[in-house]
């Protein structure tokens, strides 16, 4: 079982090795550590402004459709204020007077 951690230990300092290469440590300098803010403030800002936009269209969505649901009714016109007994009753009162009319 040595010999097994011996060889994964070779393999980890091996590939530890090839990271360090791939991978150098950055020079270290007194703006290191602004810039690296700089970067990181940005890209946060990026995902902050999609999100913030993201809202403001659902925002403006949700504010259009109930100004849409505001308006709608006062362009309905006045023969559909029934409910809809009446309609039915106004529709049976039509059938019984082409039936006593002798067209149906």
């Amino acid at each position: 079982m040595s010999g097994m951690q011996g060889e994964g230990n070779d393999r980890l300092d091996a590939l530890w090795a090839q990271y360090r290469s791939a991978c150098p440590d950055p020079e270290a300098s007194s703006e290191f550590m602004p810039r690296l803010w700089q970067r990181i403030d940005a890209r946060r800002n990026e995902t902050l402004s999609l999100f913030r936009r993201f809202a403001q269209v659902c925002v403006a969505a949700t504010l259009a459709i109930a100004l849409l649901m505001a308006i709608i009714p006062e362009f309905q016109s006045d023969s559909d204020s029934g409910t809809y007994a009446d309609a039915v009753a106004a529709e049976q009162t039509s059938n019984y007077a082409l039936i006593l009319a002798g067209d149906l």
